[in-house]
């Protein structure tokens, strides 16, 4: 009988040691189940801003290139127009040659030409300063993105 009571003793001990340890490893799974959730919510949140500055990027991107597109398409029709006015300014320059030479022209005539050429040359000057700004703004702003891509390249590395 005695040597029951102390087999069941120690298996009481034995049983109390284990539920312990039981209890402490319960702790710890508990422990890092919190870290793991805490781990993939700061990950998650990181992949959402990753995103989202990404997604802002590439609408930069998009914006500076179609900028860049109107800016083309104002220097060819500058271009275009460059092109019509040296026209003018060589008929003009004939005109001019023809009254040198004594030939009679009309004076109002070559009056308003050279007034329309002129108008039409301040024009050509303005926009073509206007589109050289926009391509200036356009350039530096695509130096920005690639600047900022390169940054996100080796954040994504990292």
């Amino acid at each position: 009988y005695d040597v029951l009571r102390e087999e069941n003793a120690m298996l009481r001990r034995v049983v109390r040691s284990m539920q312990s340890s039981w209890e402490s490893q319960a702790c710890t799974v508990r422990r890092l189940e919190r870290q793991l959730k805490a781990s993939l919510a700061k990950e998650k949140r990181e992949a959402q801003e990753l995103q989202s500055f990404v997604q802002r990027t590439e609408w930069s991107l998009q914006l500076m290139t179609q900028r860049a597109l109107e800016a083309e398409s104002n220097v060819e029709k500058l271009k275009q127009e460059i092109f019509i006015l040296q026209g003018e300014l060589e008929s003009s320059k004939m005109e001019n040659e023809n009254l040198k030479a004594g030939q009679t022209t009309d004076l109002g005539a070559v009056k308003h030409n050279i007034d329309f050429a002129l108008q039409n040359l301040h024009k050509v000057i303005t926009s073509a300063n206007w589109s050289i700004r926009q391509l200036a703004s356009g350039a530096e702003s695509l130096h920005f993105v690639a600047e900022v891509l390169k940054s996100t390249g080796k954040i994504s590395e990292v």
